[in-house]
């Protein structure tokens, strides 16, 4: 439980950082045929996300997910609700068009690549310990 919670956290803030700075510089999600619009992304964000992180309704969730690893009576739901978050970020970093060109090498913001690649990485462990329910009685 305790790795989970760690492992949940960085991932939390890691989300949070790309959230911040796909803001700043309006990096909008880009999704094969879906491309966010640079004069909504602060409303986007909220469901569809930004190139940089998932979307506020997830970051929201996970927050609430990981708090709830403290409890004795939602620890079970909340490690559930953290592999699946997990899961899902993990396809969705490597789908996004901006996160494909810094891992490829093709970005001008070389601070996309290490952002991003730790967040997925995370995201993975994040997904794993939550399925396997780790530390839970």
């Amino acid at each position: 439980m305790m790795a989970l919670a760690v492992v949940s956290t960085a991932q939390l803030a890691l989300g949070l950082i790309g959230l911040r700075q796909a803001l700043r510089e309006g990096t909008t999600y880009d999704v094969w045929k879906l491309k966010g619009d640079p004069g909504r992304i602060k409303r986007d964000q909220w469901v569809l996300g930004t190139g940089l992180s998932a979307s506020g309704v997830m970051l929201i969730l996970q927050g609430v997910a990981t708090a709830g690893l403290l409890s004795r009576r939602r620890r079970r739901a909340a490690a559930k609700t953290l592999g699946v978050l997990g899961a899902v970020m993990c396809g969705g970093y490597p789908v996004e068009k901006s996160v494909r060109q810094a891992w490829q090498g093709n970005s001008p913001d070389r601070s996309i690549m290490p952002l991003t690649a730790a967040a997925t990485g995370r995201a993975a462990v994040m997904a794993e310990l939550g399925r396997c329910g780790v530390g839970l009685g």
